[in-house]
């Protein structure tokens, strides 16, 4: 072990005993801020760096060192990067802490673990050399240099959807289309977003066809559960405005109308998504919901294409962090 601080401090161009003369010095207090992404593991967290590092200071303590944790760069399951911020110091020091390869009832210890770590490193003045990115692998954490990038999670996504929708009543109609939802994080566990969605069907009748177009929007919010393979239940409004064109076979003495109309529902949905990379994600999800205002379009009194009754929706969704 002796050896191998010795190597470390002879690399960096300071003898080991400037090593030795750092870390016998007290180690100053650490004042400790938790991204939103660890809420659900605070206070086991706190009382993990509190074990190493001792008892939080004081709110007008100048000496203490700031420690910022938040999760790494492919969510919390692949662990997280510390920033330490000395007093009176513009240099920072990040370590990354990958546990991948670890119990979930561990990771509160490796935190304060890396904590100490990291502050200590920090004391004096550690830099590492340019290393890959971290991969998955049974190693507890390693250092990173100051001015790495380190990719922090956005609030905002955009998802492009493909959705086909089916309604039950009585002639009700089997629509197909897509559109954008855009979401917004509001914590962890908490999202809502808005959909805008394009979605036709042709409708053959004895006297012709019924061309169906509607456009509808739901503002949604949904709790998600899970990390890079996530489920979310979510509740909806949905609103749409219908045409309905008819068109009278060829050679016919009829003529087609057209007729505009909206329909209006709650509806809940429940998804599943897989965060392919830091910044793309693929989501599925099925919606159900009640029409409370529908649209029919009749041919000689009877209906041919309803919105109307309940209707059950399945759509597919790459979504892009901004």
């Amino acid at each position: 072990m002796a050896g191998a601080a010795a190597a470390t401090a002879a690399i960096l161009g300071r003898p080991p005993s400037a090593r030795a003369d750092d870390l016998a010095r007290p180690r100053p207090p650490v004042r400790l801020e938790l991204a939103a992404c660890l809420a659900d593991a605070l206070d086991v967290i706190e009382r993990a760096v509190r074990v190493e590092v001792g008892d939080p200071p004081d709110a007008n303590d100048a000496s203490a060192v700031a420690v910022a944790v938040e999760c790494g760069a492919d969510g919390l399951d692949a662990g997280v990067v510390v920033e330490v911020h000395p007093p009176g110091n513009p240099r920072r020091y990040r370590y990354a802490l990958d546990w991948r390869a670890q119990p979930s009832d561990a990771r509160p210890r490796l935190i304060g673990l890396a904590v100490a770590e990291a502050v200590d490193a920090s004391r004096i003045e550690l830099t590492a050399v340019p290393e890959p990115p971290i991969v998955p692998g049974p190693g507890a954490g390693r250092g990173i240099g100051p001015t790495d990038p380190v990719h922090t999670a956005s609030d905002w996504h955009i998802a492009a959807i493909a959705v086909r929708r089916v309604f039950s009543a009585q002639a009700g109609v089997d629509i197909v289309g897509g559109g954008l939802m855009p979401t917004r994080r509001l914590t962890p566990r908490l999202a809502v977003s808005a959909d805008l969605l394009a979605e036709t069907a042709t409708v053959i009748t004895a006297s012709g066809a019924v061309a169906v177009f509607s456009v509808s929007s739901a503002p949604r919010i949904a709790v998600r559960l899970g990390g890079r393979l996530h489920g979310e239940l979510g509740a909806a409004a949905r609103v749409g405005i219908v045409r309905m064109h008819g068109e009278a076979l060829p050679g016919s003495r009829l003529a087609g109308a057209s007729q505009v109309g909206f329909w209006v529902g709650p509806a809940a949905d429940i998804a599943v998504g897989v965060d392919l990379m830091p910044r793309l994600s693929l989501r599925i999800n099925a919606e159900l919901g009640v029409v409370i205002k529908g649209a029919t379009a009749r041919d000689f009194g009877v209906p041919v294409a309803a919105l109307t009754g309940t209707w059950t929706s399945v759509g597919l969704a790459a979504a892009v962090e901004l």
